[in-house]
């Protein structure tokens, strides 16, 4: 090959190479954020057990130990959390809710009539609250997953 012909397709070559180098990051950088996703998935699933503390005294509310239930949502943005007092050493259900999951800045987010729950997810400990339509915070809730 001649030196002529090497300079004129040089640009051409470069342009090939710093695309096909851009298609590879794109690829890599997906491929991360599904294992990086997985991984969350995988800490945030499951059975969490911790306090959930009245912020609103001389009010119906009542301090309570707490297990909430993680499980899969109905995509990969959302999670289901099933909530249980204990009463006399027993669980009783709350009932469930349907969380948005923000994998970026690891928060829960349930908004249900006005009263939102947020949490946020910090390795294996969970804090969050649950803040009344008139933006009264009613709640605290600290949660550690059970191994």
């Amino acid at each position: 090959m001649s030196k002529t012909r090497i300079r004129k397709e040089f640009p051409l070559i470069a342009v090939i190479m710093a695309m096909l180098g851009t298609a590879l990051f794109a690829i890599d950088h997906n491929a991360s954020g599904r294992i990086k996703f997985a991984r969350d998935e995988a800490q945030l699933i499951g059975n969490w057990t911790g306090d959930s503390i009245c912020l609103v005294k001389n009010s119906p509310c009542r301090d309570e130990k707490v297990i909430y239930h993680i499980t899969k949502g109905s995509d990969l943005n959302h999670v289901i959390v099933s909530a249980d007092k204990i009463v006399d050493g027993k669980p009783v259900n709350m009932g469930a809710l349907d969380y948005t999951y923000d994998r970026k800045n690891g928060s829960l987010l349930n908004e249900t009539e006005g009263r939102i729950w947020k949490f946020i997810v910090k390795g294996n400990t969970i804090e969050g609250t649950l803040t009344l339509p008139d933006k009264t915070v009613y709640r605290r809730v600290t949660l550690k997953k059970e191994e």
